[in-house]
C-alpha cells in the first residue's frame, strides 16, 4: 500500500510538470504573438477638442453607434524656428487644455468608454509636425526638453485617471528617424510614471523606420496610405490596393511581436479621396459621400481577418454642433453621412 502511494505521488508530480511544460510551450509556440497580446477590438474615434464644455449627449451619440474607445487630443504649439513649445495656454480651446481633458475623460468614463490620451503638436507656420526639423543640436535639445514637459504633464493626468492607452507622440517623423535616444529616454520616463499601455502614432510613411517599437505595447499607425489615383475607385480596387501595405504592416507586427492599432484612419467625402490628402486641392473637388463609405468598407474587409490588427480610431468626431456646409461635408468626419451606417454595422459586429 505504501509503495503504491509513492508511485502515485510521483505520477502526480510528473503530471504537474508535464502540464506546466505544455502550458509554457503552447503560449510561446502554438499561439501566435497576436493571440497572446490580444486586447479588445478598438472601435474608436478621435474627438475634436471643443472650444468650451459640451453636453454629454454628444458622447451618447458616439456610444450609440457601437463606439467603445475615444482618443482625446490635447494640443501643444511649437515654434519651428526656436523649438519652444506652449501648452495649457489661456487662448487655447477648453478641450485642448488639462481642465477640458480631465472633464472629457470623466464624461467618457461615465458612459463606459475606454480612453487613449493622444498629445498632438501643431507647428507654427507649417502646421504638420512631420516636417519639423532643426539645424542644430541645441535647438533639438530645447525642443526635446520642452516636449518632455508637455508629455509629463499629460502622463500624470493619464496615470491618475487610469487611462488605458497613452500615445507619446504623433507623426513627428524627422525626430523619430534621427533622435532615437531621446524617444527611448522619454519612454523610460513614461514607464516610471504610468501604469497603462504606451504607443506612438507613426505616419504611414514613418512606421517602418521606427526603432523603438520594442519598448512600446502597441504599434500605432496613422493609416493614410495612398491607395488609388481613381476619381471613384471601387471597393474591389481598394481591397486589392491594400494588399501590399497590409503585408508590410504585418511584417512589422511580427518583427516586434506587437499588435497593430490605427491611431488615426479615415477618408474625406470627396472625389479622389484615397489618393493622398496632401496631394489634393479640396476646394476644387466635388463632395462624394459614396467614396467615403466605400473606402471605410474596403479597409474593414481588408483587415478584419487579421488577428494582429486590433482596430483603431477614426479621424474624427465633432463634439460641438456639426455645421452643414460644403466644407464640413467634405471633411473627414463621417457624421451625418452614409459612411456612418457602415461604421455602425462594423462596430456592432466587433464590440
Amino acid at each position: 500500500m505504501e509503495r503504491r502511494m509513492k508511485v502515485n505521488k510521483w505520477k502526480f508530480i510528473f503530471l504537474l510538470i508535464g502540464l506546466a511544460a505544455i502550458a509554457l510551450f503552447s503560449n510561446s509556440y502554438f499561439f501566435p504573438a497576436e493571440e497572446t497580446n490580444k486586447v479588445q477590438r478598438i472601435n474608436g474615434f478621435n474627438l475634436v477638442a471643443p472650444p468650451q464644455a459640451f453636453p454629454i449627449d454628444s458622447l451618447q451619440k458616439i456610444k450609440a453607434i457601437g463606439t467603445n474607445w475615444v482618443a482625446i487630443v490635447p494640443y501643444a504649439f511649437c515654434n519651428a524656428k526656436t523649438g519652444e513649445i506652449n501648452f495649457d495656454h489661456a487662448r487655447q480651446w477648453w478641450g485642448e487644455k488639462p481642465e477640458g481633458v480631465i472633464e472629457t475623460i470623466q464624461m467618457a468614463r461615465s458612459m463606459g468608454l475606454k480612453i487613449m490620451l493622444k498629445p498632438h503638436l501643431w507647428v507654427g507656420g507649417q502646421g504638420w509636425a512631420g516636417d519639423l526639423e532643426f539645424e542644430s543640436d541645441s535647438l533639438w535639445h530645447l525642443f526635446e526638453e520642452q516636449y518632455s514637459l508637455y508629455i509629463e504633464a499629460y502622463i500624470e493626468i493619464a496615470d491618475s485617471m487610469n487611462v488605458e492607452i497613452f500615445c507619446i507622440g504623433t507623426e513627428i517623423r524627422k525626430s523619430t528617424q534621427s533622435r532615437n535616444d531621446f524617444w527611448l529616454e522619454l519612454i523610460s520616463k513614461c514607464r516610471k510614471n504610468y501604469k497603462g499601455k504606451l504607443t506612438y502614432a507613426a505616419n504611414w510613411d514613418e512606421y517602418e523606420n521606427i526603432q523603438f517599437w520594442d519598448q512600446l505595447d502597441l504599434v500605432g499607425i496613422d493609416a493614410y496610405f495612398p491607395l488609388s489615383t481613381e476619381k471613384k475607385p471601387t471597393k474591389e480596387q481598394l481591397i486589392s490596393a491594400w494588399l501590399q501595405p497590409k503585408e508590410e504592416i504585418e511584417k512589422v507586427s511580427k518583427k516586434f511581436n506587437k499588435p497593430i492599432i490605427f491611431t488615426e484612419y479615415g477618408y474625406e467625402s470627396i472625389d479622389y479621396n484615397t489618393m493622398g490628402h496632401w496631394m489634393l486641392s479640396k476646394d476644387s473637388l466635388n463632395i462624394n459621400f459614396e467614396n467615403q463609405r466605400i473606402a471605410f468598407e474596403a479597409l474593414y474587409e481588408s483587415f478584419n481577418s487579421e488577428k494582429w490588427w486590433q482596430g483603431g480610431f477614426i479621424w474624427k468626431w465633432h463634439l460641438h454642433s456639426f455645421k452643414n456646409s460644403d466644407r464640413s461635408f467634405k471633411a473627414y468626419t463621417p457624421q451625418s453621412k452614409p459612411a456612418l451606417k457602415s461604421i455602425e454595422n462594423e462596430f456592432n459586429r466587433h464590440f
